[in-house]
């Protein structure tokens, strides 16, 4: 009788523990920035900025300082940097799309128009947390392949191979970081990109494939697809070196840098 007793108080525990974090899950689908919107015209507008100036930038609109003076030597800059003020700070509404078989996606309402992703270039990594499995939110991943024609390399659920998408879709993400290699020539990245598209697509997902599989992948899924890449040039971007990898894992990668955030907090990884 006691076993009993203990067995249905276990099993109530545990939905009621599965159904709040799954509200919980539902009901925050992104960070907020906790924030007031400030003037930058007085930064924007110097010749040259300082550790506080790039800080004080990234907090308004997500961007980092690498991106940052990347898009100072491009026409129209201050315009763009408002633009992402503007994006970064404003409240959406998410709303969410089924992939088949159990999991699901979040996305901006179909009415808001999208954030604005930075400049991207070859080999540039995109991550998301807006996929969860059950009250898992694992996230995704993809690789920019071909930045001419704005177009990543993705594996996106089962059933499916991997396959080429509009790096487009990811403006409509609620949550999105855009990293790229640390103190590395873009040729390399461009190398990385090149041997992504002519090796990794087409490969049947598998949620359950892992990291062993020889000079020659022959199955993946979207932070494996990733990590696929760069481990062939000898960069491996799991920062836990298990056997299998996932979004978070890369996010915490020290070759990573980041290069701009939209719906993530800015003081945790993941």
């Amino acid at each position: 009788m006691k076993l009993k007793t203990f067995l249905i108080l276990f099993f109530i525990t545990f939905i009621s523990v599965y159904v709040l974090c799954g509200f919980y899950l539902r009901t925050h689908p992104r960070y907020v920035p906790q924030v007031q919107k400030q003037d930058l015209t007085p930064i924007l507008n110097q010749s040259t900025f300082t550790e506080a100036d790039y800080n004080t930038l990234f907090e308004q609109t997500g961007v980092t300082k690498p991106l940052i003076d990347e898009m100072r030597t491009m026409p129209n800059f201050i315009e763009k940097m408002e633009l992402f003020q503007d994006n970064y700070l404003k409240e959406v509404s998410v709303t969410s799309e089924y992939l088949p078989p159990v999991t699901t996606s979040e996305i901006l309402d179909a009415s808001q128009s999208g954030f604005q992703l930075g400049p991207y270039h070859n080999g540039y990594v995109l991550l998301t947390q807006s996929t969860y499995t059950a009250n898992w939110r694992h996230g995704h991943a993809g690789i920019v392949i071909d930045e001419v024609r704005g177009i990543t390399l993705e594996a996106l659920n089962p059933g499916t191979y991997s396959m080429e998408q509009p790096i487009s879709k990811w403006q409509y993400y609620p949550t999105v970081k855009m990293l790229r290699l640390k103190d590395v020539p873009q040729s390399t990245l461009d190398d990385i990109a090149e041997y992504a598209a002519t090796h990794l697509k087409g490969l049947p997902y598998n949620i359950l494939a892992d990291k062993n599989q020889g000079e020659e992948p022959y199955e993946t899924h979207c932070s494996l697809l990733v990590w696929q890449a760069f481990n062939h040039f000898g960069y491996d971007l799991d920062a836990t070196g298990g056997l299998f990898v996932s979004p978070k894992n890369m996010a915490m990668s020290p070759l990573l840098e980041l290069l701009q955030i939209y719906g993530f907090n800015p003081n945790e990884v993941w």
